[in-house]
């Protein structure tokens, strides 16, 4: 377009007449904005909204920031990239003029697009073959909400706009490590070599010595932290660890990782380097924070019962523990030698439960059992030599080891132990198991107690 009165009627009355058709919704991203049509008259009549404009060709990148700069438009951000799967939003709206397909925008857009979110398309009047052009997938996604045909003011230019309301909920942002560092969420780690990632490697090759752990799984991560990451803080003692390449579809998750972010507490690795530090083959995102220190237990005895842990597999730990808090065990003694509750495996079979339940340092099972005694303090053990525990009278206040690693009981503490009995061809059941039928039945019994 070379004559003015072109550039004004196609360019800048083209972009600007939609908005006595309709509202605009905002945030809205004009994707393949070029030199800023129709994004950059819009923001002009519209300054109380806010739109983001991508474009990836540097000379119209330039171009825009120096429109951005000279008109002081604050209501401008700019996108200078693509717009594919990896990109993300947070918009309720996304405009294109005469871009590419109706189609191909919806499924550039559907995965960040919010439900409820529109689809602004500024077509010319032979749009009819676009919309039979729909795929099944995005027919399922978007519903075509509004087809109005008009006449540029002045002019016999005919034009439609056609919008798409989103219909589904889904939505999925992809994080990954881009080229500009400062276009990638988060610190990106690429080398194995990089200090940051040495240390991080450290913690994972040696949980029991390091001050820090390791913890995996959205739901851990979410209640050990709360819906905001307060706190948390760039010391590099709290960091979020995610791949690149993943992909969050929950946005309060979402919500959660930007909190990182923000605090530049979220590091994203290579993938190759992220398998070395999830050692439980989760693929989810990692916690890296400071271990809580284990008080020394005082030999104190609330009534009911606690349960001392002597085992060295961190699942088994982490198995006994989360049954212990699912049956309202008050305290956990980690008897000397015992995996770390704090492992990673230990943390994640126990569903969290190692951060909210009370745990204690305990002294060897040698020591504990010279303890109770000279503390009159019941000791009980499970066992599949010992008493029936359907025939067994729980004290008031007891120590309850489920069971021994290896050689198992040995014979001079078996008159203190409890079995459960076995009807089928089974010798034994594991820890977990065996456990969890141990403190129902005495939770049962204890719940009766407290009544009278």
């Amino acid at each position: 377009l070379k004559k003015f009165d072109d550039i004004v009627v196609k360019h800048f009355i083209d972009s600007l007449y939609i908005v006595k058709l309709i509202g605009l919704p905002s945030p809205l991203v004009d994707i393949g904005t070029g030199a800023g049509f129709p994004g950059i008259p819009l923001s002009i009549v519209k300054p109380d909204s806010r739109f983001i404009l991508a474009e990836h060709r540097s000379k119209r990148v330039q171009f825009i920031k120096t429109v951005k700069k000279e008109l002081a438009l604050e209501n401008v951000e700019l996108y200078p990239h693509l717009v594919t799967e990896k990109s993300f939003f947070p918009v309720n709206g996304v405009i294109t003029r005469a871009l590419e397909s109706i189609n191909d925008t919806m499924s550039r857009v559907c995965h960040f697009l919010p439900h409820r979110g529109l689809i602004l398309f500024m077509k010319g009047p032979g749009a009819d073959e676009d919309l039979t052009h729909v795929s099944r997938e995005n027919s399922r996604h978007f519903t075509i909400e509004d087809d109005i045909s008009y006449t540029l003011p002045g002019t016999d230019y005919e034009r439609r706009l056609i919008t798409a309301r989103k219909i589904v909920t889904d939505t999925v942002r992809t994080y990954t490590i881009m080229h500009d560092p400062q276009e990638t969420p988060g610190t990106a780690i690429s080398s194995k070599d990089n200090a940051r990632f040495k240390e991080l490697k450290k913690t994972a090759d040696n949980v029991k010595k390091s001050p820090f752990t390791i913890v995996t799984g959205k739901k851990i991560i979410t209640d050990i932290i709360g819906s905001e990451p307060t706190g948390i803080t760039a010391d590099k003692k709290t960091t979020l660890i995610i791949h690149d390449g993943y992909r969050e579809h929950d946005h309060a998750f979402r919500d959660i990782i930007t909190g990182f972010e923000k605090k530049r507490a979220l590091v994203i690795l290579k993938k190759s380097l992220y398998n070395e530090l999830d050692t439980v083959h989760s693929g989810a995102p990692l916690l890296i924070m400071e271990k809580p220190v284990l008080q020394q237990w005082d030999h104190s005895m609330a009534q009911g019962c606690a349960l001392a842990i002597p085992f060295q597999d961190p699942v088994n730990v982490g198995s006994v523990i989360r049954s212990a808090a699912g049956f309202g065990i008050t305290t956990v003694i980690m008897l000397e030698g015992a995996a770390s509750p704090w492992h990673p495996r230990a943390i994640r079979t126990s569903a969290g439960a190692v951060f909210t339940i009370r745990m204690v340092k305990g002294p060897s099972l040698e020591d504990l059992t010279t303890l109770c005694s000279e503390k009159k303090i019941p000791l009980l053990f499970l066992d599949a030599g010992g008493r029936d525990i359907e025939t067994f009278t729980f004290p008031d206040s007891f120590v309850l080891v489920p069971g021994i690693e290896g050689p198992g009981l040995p014979d001079d503490l078996k008159t203190h132990a409890l079995s459960i009995p076995l009807y089928g061809q089974v010798e034994s059941l594991n820890a977990s198991a065996a456990v969890s039928i141990a403190l129902y039945e005495w939770r049962k019994r204890f719940k009766t107690l407290l009544r009278f």
